[in-house]
């Protein structure tokens, strides 16, 4: 009789979320995350394919970044990409939920953050994308004001 082994459950954090309401009647996700120690503001956008942190945050001046050579240019819905960099981040949590991301993409985010600041205030270090979410299998309650992530 062969012994079923019980695979390892995945343990679930669960982090408040905040929700913004813009002009013109759009919403806006945000969560409070920690990057190497320092407390910042990152975007939810579950329609965005990669996650992103803006190149240009002082926060990143003491991470090595690398050009992405031969990539062509990459796009988004509103412009083309020029200036992508890849780097490793060994302290990114959000709330509880701890991971190092070893190929974190950077962009400039100047033009979004422009925007944010003149809208609700501060910038963001980065857009949460749903290859993020996808792998740390997010569920967003907009009810209970949560985002729970599992690893």
């Amino acid at each position: 009789m062969k012994t079923q082994q019980k695979q390892p459950t995945a343990k679930c954090y669960t982090s408040r979320i905040t929700i913004k309401s813009l002009e013109g009647g759009g919403k806006h996700i945000f969560v409070q995350c920690s990057i190497l120690g320092q407390k910042q503001f990152m975007l939810i956008d579950t329609g965005c394919s990669n996650t992103v942190f803006d190149s240009n945050a002082e926060t990143f001046s003491g991470i090595r970044l690398h050009e992405i050579k031969d990539s062509g240019k990459n796009y988004s819905l509103n412009a083309s990409i020029d200036d992508v960099k890849v780097g490793k981040i060994k302290d990114f949590a959000i709330g509880r939920f701890k991971v190092n991301i070893n190929r974190a993409v950077f962009i400039s985010l100047e033009h979004i953050n422009a925007l944010y600041e003149s809208l609700i205030g501060r910038k963001i270090i980065g857009i949460l994308g749903s290859d993020f979410l996808k792998k740390y299998k997010a569920v967003i309650d907009f009810g209970a004001g949560k985002m729970a992530l599992k690893k």
